[in-house]
């Protein structure tokens, strides 16, 4: 803001209040504002930000009072880890009398990339998403990809394009279009092996991969959206439409999930170890899916400072999974593996609404979501609730309703941290039951900044019963107990907390460097009474390239303190926060 202020011969303007806004003023700094040629060279290859696309971002207009709220607003819209890693927007002195001029500056993230978020463990590139893009097409603020993303079994890929202002009308809109082909040898070896037998011991050949890049399936994804532009909006709505026809799979470690069919008897997805049955009697855990969605929805926004939302919305969602004609099995395990392992097959044509309260209180905050860079957090308390009606006069397979709850409740705590507490519950009646109910509660603990850094911590409980979706929780790797095998442990009710100190980042050159010290502990089982507590401890480096990305580069080495791999180090390599 000193150079914008500096290059423009700009004054700040102490006292803003009461005064009419008279101009909008923009000044856009190049992706690499040091004084270093080398870096200053490649801005020659990034197309700013158009001065008029920033400007008609800011909701405060020429004419109007100047309104600090609708200033601190204008700045969060602005802040899109998309296109912006900095932005800043303030008062200054007007050439007319009794005016105030706004200033908004900004700094674009590197739009002309390859973008890559990918994580790196048990010596395995587990999955990917990365697109060679333009980030800022034109200086508008659109992206344009070709897009790629991969998991343990497949990858998808395709073109990606999005307009958060298209045809200039405040609308959004969203498109992908995939192939997606299989994975399979990449993993050839690996996935043919029980985790953790020792000696090694291979699966059924059931567990083999299909070849590599052969096509397996297609999905799609458009929205059209008019969202709530800003707080003081009142109308809103969209059309969604969703696809996708490939192969669903659940994995285990770095391989597909077992699951146990023995001859004559139901099928066990977890909760048995699989180096203590025959091998030959383990199937891999995936099936055909086709699904299909198409939903329309309004809202009407009321309050000012309580927000609420009251949303109307109808939807079409078609869901066919089937046994692959690679199904390994017996023809005696067909149907129990169809009953155990395959979601529902229905049609549901459900209109529902829904209800969101929340406070517009923001506090910003730094090196909690990302490293040195400005973060928004909202405070007070927070409201959802739904209510869908399935009926077979509507077309639907069954005549049921669903419905779900949750709240949320954030603190500050001093200058810049937060104690949020939030729970759920959904739940589905059909028949004159309550089936596939689930029940979540959540602590999430940001303590202050003191001297080099701060402590972050996360704890959740979960719980499912009465399933009929063949659904669970897991728990293992990178989404919790990082020291142990991805989705180790599973079950219907899950426990985790995973807490981290992080020191401050320290800025080396054009990077931000920092690390932390963490400890992880939960589970997941059939029930809380059979559930083992696991434990994991270790350190990790954090990176940030502001220029270049919002997103941290996060490098974790864990140390699991029980179970068959106690004390084997685990690295994991990333983007983004563990929590």
């Amino acid at each position: 803001m000193r150079r914008a202020l500096a290059a423009r011969g700009y004054e700040l303007e102490p006292e803003p209040w009461g005064k009419i806004v008279g101009k909008i003023r923009v000044y856009n700094e190049d992706v690499f504002a040091e004084k270093n040629r080398l870096l200053r060279f490649f801005n020659h290859f990034h197309v700013t930000s158009k001065e008029y696309v920033v400007r008609a971002e800011v909701i405060l207009r020429p004419g109007e009072v100047w309104n600090q709220k609708q200033i601190e607003e204008s700045a969060r819209r602005l802040r899109d880890p998309i296109f912006t890693s900095v932005i800043a927007v303030v008062p200054v002195k007007s050439a007319e009398p009794g005016k105030v001029d706004i200033l908004v500056v900004t700094r674009d993230i590197w739009s002309l990339r390859l973008n890559t978020a990918y994580t790196f463990q048990s010596a395995t590139l587990t999955d990917l998403a990365t697109s060679l893009s333009e980030n800022n097409f034109l200086g508008r603020r659109m992206l344009v990809a070709a897009a790629l993303t991969m998991d343990q079994g497949a990858l998808s890929t395709g073109p990606l394009f999005i307009d958060k202002n298209f045809l200039s009308k405040r609308l959004e809109l969203r498109m992908r279009v995939n192939a997606i082909l299989t994975r399979g040898d990449f993993l050839q070896d690996r996935l043919a092996m029980v985790p953790g037998s020792n000696p090694p011991r291979p699966y059924s050949p059931a567990f083999a991969q299909d070849n590599a890049f052969d096509l397996e399936g297609t999905s799609s994804t458009v929205s059209l959206s008019s969202p709530l532009w800003h707080l003081g909006e009142k109308w809103g709505g969209g059309l969604n439409w969703t696809h996708r026809d490939a192969v669903d799979r659940r994995f285990f470690g770095i391989g597909l999930r077992p699951v146990w069919c023995p001859l004559g008897s139901d099928c066990v997805a977890t909760g048995f170890d699989p180096n203590t049955v025959p091998a030959d009697e383990l199937l891999p855990w995936k099936y055909g899916m086709k699904r299909w969605a198409v939903s329309a929805n309004v809202v009407r926004s009321y309050g000012t400072d309580v927000k609420q939302n009251v949303s109307f919305a109808y939807g079409l969602d078609s869901t066919r999974p089937y046994l692959l004609d690679s199904f390994a099995g017996l023809v005696e395990q067909r149907e129990p593996f169809r009953a155990r392992v395959l979601p529902r097959s229905e049609f549901i044509s459900i209109p529902s609404v829904s209800y969101a309260m929340f406070t517009p209180r923001f506090k910003t905050r730094r090196n909690v979501g990302t490293y040195d860079l400005a973060e928004d957090l909202r405070i007070g308390p927070s409201l959802e609730a739904s209510l869908g009606v399935s009926l077979k006069a509507l077309g639907s397979t069954n005549t049921f309703w669903r419905g779900a709850v949750s709240g949320a409740w954030t603190f500050g705590w001093c200058r810049d941290g937060s104690v949020s507490v939030s729970a759920g519950i959904a739940t589905r009646q059909q028949g004159g039951e309550f089936i596939d109910n689930t029940a979540s509660a959540n602590l999430s603990v940001v303590t202050p900044i003191y001297r080099y850094g701060r402590i972050v911590a996360e704890s959740t409980i979960a719980t499912r019963w009465n399933d009929r979706q063949n659904a669970f929780f897991t728990i293992g790797s990178d989404n919790g107990l990082r020291g142990f095998r991805i989705n180790e442990f599973a079950g219907q009710r899950l426990t985790g907390t995973q807490i981290e100190f992080r020191s401050l980042p320290k800025a080396i050159w054009v990077f931000r460097v920092g690390g932390v010290v963490f400890y992880d502990v939960g589970s997941a089982a059939s029930s809380f009474s059979q559930m083992t507590l696991h434990h994991d401890a270790g350190i990790g480096l954090r990176s940030l390239i502001p220029q270049t990305s919002r997103e941290l580069f996060r490098f974790d080495l864990a140390f699991p303190l029980d179970g068959d791999q106690r004390f084997r180090p685990k690295f994991i390599a990333g983007f983004r926060s563990e929590f």
